[in-house]
């Protein structure tokens, strides 16, 4: 049965929790987002290397990517031999090459876990494994591309950051799961959206299970309080890093 952890639930500056990050396991072992808190967190949980077969990022914020070079290298210093693909939109490409060099310049040769580059254009399907991935655009300060895990039953869904758009509630209609980056309780907030938003857009979008993570730090009491007198038809969980939920 497929499984969603919980790696990290943070936001970008919260000193109490590591940044937000999942590992989706199922036909293939997912991580999404590794932010620059990450490795630490992941290495609590897991110590195998060869865990892993992808790690897709949703944007080129630090908080959710600069935790790949450390990762990937933690993997070949365990002794990984299987290559590692990495996922994201198409203007990722490129600069992945440059973050790794930045980290452990000319470390990251052609050999290295015969790393594979595999870009999602924003409405394409692609095939990873048996799984289908596609993603949408949400409404951030810089591109951000929302996730899509289907596997023909399941479909899990993870905004990365940013605000709902047409195309990402069309990408999360109908989900088993929707992880979605809840920053404040209500109210406009510019790149970033609020649990009223989503608790509402959860029961329009049919959706069976909403976890709300990413929260300020400054506010993650008053988006309790707004989940707590909400009523709604979906299961709403505010997860803990290292929680694990089956997916069914």
């Amino acid at each position: 049965m497929p499984q969603l952890t919980f790696v990290g639930t943070g936001e970008a500056f919260d000193p109490d929790l590591p940044n937000t990050s999942l590992l989706y396991r199922g036909d293939r072992t997912l991580l999404i987002d590794c932010g620059y808190s990450v490795p630490e967190a992941f290495w609590r949980l897991f110590r195998d290397p060869d865990l892993v077969d992808g790690v897709y990022l949703s944007h080129r914020h630090a908080d959710h990517s600069f935790g790949l070079p450390a990762l990937l290298f933690w993997m070949k210093l365990g002794g990984r031999q299987r290559p590692v693909t990495l996922l994201g939109g198409p203007e990722l490409d490129p600069w992945l090459d440059e973050l790794l060099d930045l980290a452990f310049p000319g470390s990251f040769g052609a050999d290295f876990l015969g790393l594979n580059h595999l870009p999602i254009s924003p409405g394409a399907e692609v095939a990873f494994g048996s799984l289908v991935l596609r993603t949408a655009v949400s409404e951030h300060g810089v591109l951000n591309t929302a996730l899509s895990i289907t596997d023909g039953k399941l479909c899990v869904c993870y905004s990365g950051d940013g605000g709902p758009t047409a195309e990402t509630r069309e990408l999360y209609r109908g989900a088993t799961v929707l992880v979605h980056e809840c920053f404040v309780p209500a109210g406009p907030r510019p790149g970033h959206a609020d649990a009223a938003t989503l608790l509402a857009l959860a029961d329009e979008l049919e959706v069976r299970t909403l976890a709300l993570v990413h929260l300020s730090r400054e506010a993650k009491d008053a988006v309790r309080q707004v989940v707590r007198r909400t009523r709604t038809r979906c299961r709403v969980l505010l997860p803990v890093p290292g929680e694990t939920i089956e997916l069914e």
